[in-house]
């Protein structure tokens, strides 16, 4: 054997070597892949948390907005009589408007991703009912100022 031959021969790694170098990468691999769902999963725990507690105030400001109708110029209208004005539509308008059953908060209390976005939606829809419904309320509040004697 000539003194190339043996060189080479030497060189060369053994098997089990690239073995455990192809074991050690997918290990390398699997242990990235573990901490990156972990950081995306906490990102979109987090994010969910941040978009319930925008949505609770938002359904907070649109709660205040309507609560200060009904108890300021709502009530006043209300008070007045078939009497008091001209069409007396407008007070049976305004007080099936009063009537309105107003959603139950329920907050943002929830164990993970998808019960925090779930109380988001939750939230977005009572936001919106506080918003429609107030604006509703104003009409009829308007009206029935319209039509004062």
């Amino acid at each position: 054997m000539s003194a190339e031959t043996q060189t080479a021969a030497k060189k060369r790694m053994p098997k089990w070597a690239i073995a455990l170098i192809v074991v050690v990468i997918v290990a390398v691999i699997a242990v990235a892949g573990v901490f990156g769902f972990r950081a995306y999963s906490e990102s979109q725990y987090n994010t969910a948390v941040a978009a319930c507690a925008t949505a609770s105030e938002e359904v907070r400001n649109a709660t205040n907005d309507y609560n200060n109708l009904v108890n300021g110029d709502a009530s006043e209208a209300a008070a007045l009589t078939k009497k008091d004005v001209t069409d007396a539509s407008t007070l049976d308008a305004l007080n099936k408007e009063l009537s309105a059953e107003m959603p139950e908060y329920e907050g943002c209390l929830a164990d993970d991703t998808k019960g925090y976005q779930a109380a988001t939606d939750k939230l977005n829809e009572q936001a919106d009912w506080y918003k429609t419904h107030t604006a509703s309320l104003q009409k009829a509040v308007d009206a029935v100022n319209a039509a004062k004697k």
